[in-house]
C-alpha cells in the first residue's frame, strides 16, 4: 500500500480527528506544511553538527568528510534496495529520506 494511502486510512485519524488537511505530527505525514519539513531536516543536521562540537565522534564509524560523503553515496545509490531489503516503502517525502541518509551514513553498513 502506497504511504499516503497507508497514513491516511491507519494513521492521520489516530492524532487528528477527521481533517485530512491538517498535520496530525506524525512524521511524513503528506499534510505537514513544507516548512515544518524543511525545519526537521535544519534540525538534523544541527545535531550532526553538535555530534562534532567537541571533534570527532565516537559514535560515528566515518569521522572524515571523504568517509561519511562515501557512505553518504552509498546510501543515496542504494536507498531502494534499503527499504526494500526491510520490507517497508521508501518514504514519499524527499525531507524525510534526506534526513535518514543524512543520519545513517555516520555508521557503517
Amino acid at each position: 500500500m502506497h504511504y499516503v494511502c497507508f497514513h491516511y486510512e491507519f494513521e492521520h485519524d489516530a492524532f487528528i480527528d477527521g481533517d485530512p488537511d491538517e498535520d496530525c505530527g506524525v512524521p511524513g505525514c503528506p499534510s505537514a506544511p513544507a516548512v515544518r519539513q524543511e525545519e526537521r531536516l535544519a534540525g538534523a543536521v544541527r545535531a550532526l553538527l553538535d555530534d562534532w562540537s567537541d571533534g570527532p565522534p565516537a559514535n560515528w564509524d566515518n569521522q572524515t568528510i571523504p568517509d561519511y560523503l562515501t557512505a553518504l553515496l552509498s546510501r543515496l545509490e542504494n536507498a531502494n534496495g534499503h527499504y526494500a531489503s526491510r520490507g517497508t516503502p521508501i518514504q514519499w517525502n524527499s525531507w524525510e529520506v534526506i534526513q535518514e541518509l543524512l543520519r545513517a551514513a555516520t555508521v557503517g553498513e
